[in-house]
C-alpha cells in the first residue's frame, strides 16, 4: 500500500474575502504551503499552512511538524 500513497508539497496562496469598515468586501492573498495526501491518485487529505514574509519560530515547527507526519503517513508509519 505504501507506493500507492504520495505526500504533494506545493507553495500556494490563499485568498479569503472579508468585509470592510464600509459594508464592502477586501480580498485578502495570503501565502502559504499546502501539503496534500494521495492514495492511488486520488487526494485523501489536504493541510494548508500560512506563510508569511517573517516566519517565526512557531511557523516553522508547525511546518516541520506537518512534513513529518505527512511523510510518516507515506510510508505506513503511526
Amino acid at each position: 500500500m505504501n507506493d500507492q500513497r504520495q505526500v504533494l508539497v506545493r507553495a500556494e496562496s490563499r485568498d479569503v474575502s472579508v468585509s470592510d469598515v464600509d459594508g464592502g468586501r477586501e480580498t485578502l492573498t495570503y501565502p502559504g504551503v499546502t501539503l496534500t495526501r494521495v492514495i492511488a491518485g486520488v487526494p485523501d487529505d489536504e493541510v494548508w499552512l500560512p506563510m508569511g514574509d517573517r516566519p517565526s519560530e512557531v511557523d516553522d515547527e508547525a511546518l516541520i511538524e506537518a512534513l513529518r507526519a505527512a511523510f510518516r503517513w507515506r510510508t505506513g508509519l503511526p
